[in-house]
């Protein structure tokens, strides 16, 4: 219900936010989520819920192969966002996108991983799903911010989100913890809004 009541005020306040001004209105979209979903559903739902693993960086042996799909998923993130945008990236750039995706990724993986998790412990193929839809579909009020340009269009903004978030979502289930794949988030967010900041004009050279 809190996802759900999440993305339906986003469809409100993203156009809203962006036509008054798009990079600050983009930025202050970031902090609602922040603090109107992902911090209550942490303290509500990931930390009580916590069974001792969620932020744990132990891993039995059957599951070693995590580490060099994960750093393989990053370098496939950077290979796609980076490395075709190179002339563009600045070092304002690189540390506003470090600040937004050190808050953004760990808030990210402890609500809709961590969150899920502990929700639905007995329910774990519909904590699964309905986890992984919800944390796809927030995305889509994001392509309705105005004068945002997002490198690859809308269809890469979800179509990245399904595919990454599923990958994350069945790690995270499979392991009981957020921190490896919270770590590929991070690098995953980080190399994004470096594109995206520096294709917006968030910063100066």
């Amino acid at each position: 219900m809190h996802a759900a009541l999440l993305i339906g005020a986003l469809f409100f306040i993203v156009p809203r936010l962006t036509a008054w001004d798009g990079r600050a209105g983009y930025l202050l979209v970031l902090g609602f989520y922040w603090l109107a979903f992902c911090l209550p559903v942490i303290v509500l739902h990931a930390l009580p819920g916590n069974d001792g693993r969620l932020f744990s960086e132990k891993l039995p042996w059957r599951d070693w192969w995590i580490l060099p799909l994960l750093l393989a998923q990053a370098g496939l993130v950077a290979a796609i966002y980076f490395v075709p945008h190179t002339a563009l990236l600045s070092t304002n750039g690189m540390w506003l996108a470090f600040l937004v995706a050190a808050i953004h990724a760990p808030l990210e993986e402890l609500a809709w991983r961590g969150g899920f998790i502990a929700t639905f412990r007995t329910l774990p193929r519909l904590g699964f799903w309905l986890g992984w839809a919800l944390f796809v579909a927030w995305h889509v009020p994001l392509t309705l911010s105005v004068g945002m340009v997002f490198a690859g269009g809308a269809l890469t903004l979800i179509g990245g989100a399904a595919a990454l978030g599923l990958l994350w979502s069945w790690i995270a289930w499979r392991t009981g913890s957020v921190f490896y794949v919270g770590l590929a988030h991070f690098i995953s967010s980080f190399v994004a809004f470096w594109v995206l900041f520096e294709h917006n004009g968030f910063v100066g050279s």
